[in-house]
């Protein structure tokens, strides 16, 4: 990968894990009604699940995805359920003044992460756009896929990290249960959005 092709995957990772979309948007409800810190398994999880679409694409599922369409379909179904599960769960939040709010399990945060990217056909889309575009067979492939994941690992971990102190942040702004009530549901609404853009998108 020379200079030129290196930067533009930098460009590519960096806008492709910092745009708004269904895992970024989890991650602003979560970090805005729990905290930064009770956002941090679900950020290790959004990673370990990129891991897990990008290796998966690279050691050749995308042949199995290509041959049987069907098993495609039903990775995207699911994924809009959950994202619409979630959806659900975070406009549904209230806030009642002067209650503690529980934090969720450590393992709960780092499934959701790992699911929302792993049932995400944008996801795979991703992967299969990076190692399609910016792998060069002259090189060695090896090097180059690891190469690839441990950026854009890296800059999906920076890039949430971004919008968990985001969320955080816009909690300290809210003054009653009301406001925090508003904002919750319009995060809701915007990922049940996501999910219709994803329904309407072609396959």
């Amino acid at each position: 990968m020379d200079t030129q092709v290196a930067i533009a995957f930098l460009f590519f990772s960096v806008s492709m894990s910092l745009t708004p979309g269904a895992g970024n948007i989890t991650l602003l409800g979560i970090s805005n009604r729990y905290g930064f810190s009770a956002a941090l398994p679900f950020v290790a999880g959004t990673a370990f699940g990129v891991l897990v679409v990008f290796g998966g694409t690279s050691a050749g599922l995308l042949s199995v995805l290509t041959a049987f369409p069907g098993v495609y379909t039903i990775i995207k179904y699911l994924g809009m359920a959950y994202l619409l599960y979630l959806a659900w769960g975070i406009s549904r939040f209230r806030v009642e003044e002067e209650t503690p709010q529980p934090m969720p399990a450590h393992g709960a945060g780092f499934i959701a992460g790992t699911l929302v990217q792993v049932l995400n056909p944008k996801a795979w889309i991703a992967a299969i756009t990076a190692f399609s575009q910016f792998t060069d067979v002259s090189g060695s492939y090896l090097i180059q896929v690891m190469t690839i994941i441990t950026v854009f690992v890296l800059s999906v971990i920076l890039c949430t990290l971004v919008w968990a102190y985001f969320g955080a942040a816009l909690k300290r702004l809210l003054r009653s249960p009301q406001q925090m009530l508003l904002v919750n549901r319009c995060l809701g609404g915007t990922l049940a959005l996501t999910v219709v853009f994803m329904l309407i998108q072609p396959d």
